[in-house]
């Protein structure tokens, strides 16, 4: 019900169909991109190496991280379209947003990813 509520009904007022009924379908937003869960998955994974390997200091990550995360992504998903800017940059502010007070940051990060793996299977 929800999904047909959606779209919004026209009659055709052209004598050649009928006056049959139309479903228009909604604009979309085409500038948002999803990220899958394997990508997500990837991204903390590179992440938590960055910080394994000495990338991490007290005020933030060393200069270049971006690029590193872009490349991992690039390793994994080879066709992929994602960037250091706006993509990475937005997936790590909204994860801030979302997890910021939280003191095992990257640990529940993993568990909530391994989770929807796991489902997904």
């Amino acid at each position: 019900m929800a999904a047909f509520q959606r779209y919004k009904a026209s009659v055709d007022p052209a004598p050649a169909s009928g006056g049959l009924l139309k479903l228009k379908q909604p604009k979309i937003d085409r500038t948002r991109r999803m990220w899958s869960d394997r990508e997500e998955q990837v991204l903390l994974t590179s992440l938590m190496e960055l910080v394994v390997h000495g990338w991490k200091s007290d005020n933030g990550f060393r200069s270049g991280y971006l690029k590193k995360l872009e490349d991992d992504l690039r390793r994994e998903f080879p066709t992929t379209d994602l960037k250091a800017s706006p993509n990475i940059t937005s997936k790590l502010q909204a994860w801030k947003k979302s997890y910021n007070n939280e003191p095992n940051f990257f640990l529940i990060l993993d568990e909530e990813c391994n989770q929807t793996l796991r489902l997904q299977d």
